[in-house]
């Protein structure tokens, strides 16, 4: 797990988070496409239908995972931004990044609600502890995401 959160801590904090693709948020912002909450899952559905693999990064508290992304930050002004912004979070926010680090893309759909941060990160890449994305389980996967949601 903490191989996900190293690699939000690589795509957000070293690089910038607009050097990176964000593909969308639900947060209504000039510089990237709103999905409303409804829309969140279908859209996390098309990203399932694209890659073979998928990494579960959820339940974290919200201390629990600043501290750890922290571990890794420095005190850069980058973390202290993200810092602040993901502790004032007071209503779900989900938001999509794709970036490539050189092995093929990867697409990370983050949450961040009152009470914590979850992660779930798409890849072609298998690694230890990844999950398939199979046609098969699609339905018992958007159950698992949906309960994320609400």
């Amino acid at each position: 797990m903490n191989k996900l959160i190293s690699l939000l801590f690589l795509l957000l904090l070293t690089q910038g988070l607009y050097a990176q693709q964000f593909l969308w948020s639900t947060i209504e912002n000039d510089d990237f496409e709103y999905v409303s909450i409804e829309n969140v899952t279908s859209r996390v559905l098309d990203i399932y239908d694209v890659y073979e693999y998928y990494s579960d990064g959820t339940g974290y508290s919200k201390s629990d995972f600043l501290n750890i992304m922290e571990k890794y930050s420095g005190n850069s002004k980058n973390w202290e931004e993200l810092k602040k912004t993901i502790t004032e979070i007071d209503n779900l926010t989900v938001f999509a990044i794709k970036d490539n680090l050189g092995n093929g893309s990867v697409i990370l759909i983050v949450m961040v609600s009152p009470k914590g941060v979850d992660i779930v990160a798409f890849t072609n890449n298998y690694e230890l502890d990844i999950i398939n994305t199979s046609p098969y389980d699609k339905e018992k996967f958007e159950k698992w995401f949906n309960s994320l949601l609400y």
